[in-house]
């Protein structure tokens, strides 16, 4: 089991987080800021708590009061970061074996057994910049696992570079839980893949744990409470932008295959990547593209998951990456959307916002290659 009870002030964020973890696979799922990343690197120890302590398997990782301070090297608590690290002067085979070569236990987590687990033989002889996206994730968690560690952690949160990519990581962690019999924690932003992954789930908002327990339960009872924070949960779309209309008070923008409508935002560059935000209650839903109407924004996609509370409920949709939407039970039924609908996302010009300083043009969405 995992138990902690922490605090931590940086600059104008507040964390404060009090858990009990027993499950084989958990998930962290929040909004942007909200903590996820922090906590993970609390648990493995590259983040120290300003009060508090963390306790795994009954053995004290962390205590403020009795001055125990586990280093993260001794934790046997593997992490795979958002942006991992893979050498690229060392084949995938060396770089794990680098890894192997400092496990505390080799029996735990033979070395073959991993690469075998993660598929990972017919890439053991390229470099890192051989791989797609999705394979370098892989390699990081066989890393990862090579330490033989007793628990976990993979932060699966993508950065503006990264949406692009078609993340096939889940089957994989499922392995690691039920032939290796590793816990692990597993924070995203997609609910759909976490509802594929396990049915235990953290929620995490502004730095504050909302609820612990069954991830339906947790998001009919919170995510979907009118005066929660989550109802309007922003959706973070990476947008390229293409050009600016003064005339018309708009910039438009990329996104994979349709062009956006947004506030002007004239200090942009074009061609340049950033990233913009929209609340799931500002996206509407539609079963066929419509005309004549003054909704400039029209995102084709595919529902992944449907969640129903008492008065409402939540529509993920597939659309590049996931957009949440919020509609009313009767929308719902009216629409009579079932998993694997088609759906177009209605949005309206100025329910955009812009939540991120622009990338390098070489990471705009129309350079990218999905894997």
């Amino acid at each position: 089991m995992l138990e902690m009870d922490v605090k931590l002030s940086l600059d104008r964020f507040n964390l404060s987080a009090t858990l009990a973890l027993d499950s084989p696979m958990t998930a962290f799922f929040g909004p942007a800021g909200a903590g996820k990343s922090t906590l993970l690197g609390m648990i493995a120890g590259t983040v120290h708590p300003q009060r508090g302590w963390i306790k795994f398997g009954g053995e004290i990782l962390f205590d403020t009061r009795s001055g125990i301070r586990v280093p993260s090297g001794r934790r046997r608590v593997g992490l795979v970061s958002r942006d991992p690290t893979i050498y690229p002067r060392y084949e995938v085979k060396a770089h794990l074996q680098d890894a192997y070569a400092q496990s505390p236990d080799r029996e735990a987590c033979r070395f073959d057994e991993i690469v075998h687990l993660l598929d990972l033989e017919s890439l053991l002889d390229c470099h890192s910049q051989q791989l797609s996206v999705d394979e370098k994730r892989r390699v990081a968690v066989a890393h990862a696992l090579m330490a033989a560690p007793r628990l976990l952690l993979v932060d699966d949160q993508p950065n503006a570079a990264d949406y692009a990519r078609s993340a096939r990581i889940l089957p994989y962690l499922t392995r690691v839980r039920d032939e290796l019999n590793i816990p692990v924690i597993y924070v995203s932003y997609t609910l759909g893949d976490i509802l594929q992954l396990t049915d235990h789930m953290v929620l995490i908002a502004n730095g504050q744990v909302l609820g612990v327990g069954d991830v339906h339960d947790i998001i009919a009872d919170r995510l979907l409470w009118a005066s929660s924070a989550l109802r309007g949960i922003e959706n973070i779309l990476p947008v390229s932008i293409l050009d600016h209309e003064p005339e018309n008070g708009c910039t438009l923008a990329y996104y994979y295959g349709t062009e956006l409508v947004l506030p002007i935002a004239p200090h942009l560059p074009r061609n340049a990547a950033t990233q913009i935000a929209v609340r799931s209650s500002d996206i509407a839903l539609s079963r066929h593209y419509l005309t004549g109407t003054s909704i400039q924004n029209q995102i084709k996609g595919r529902v992944c998951a449907i969640i129903r509370a008492a008065d409402h409920a939540v529509v993920q949709i597939d659309c590049g990456n996931t957009l949440l939407a919020g509609v009313s039970l009767r929308g719902l039924k009216d629409m009579d959307l079932q998993e694997g609908d088609k759906v177009y996302c209605l949005i309206k010009s100025h329910a955009f916002s812009y939540v991120a300083e622009t990338v390098p043009a070489s990471l705009s969405l129309g350079s990218q290659t999905r894997h």
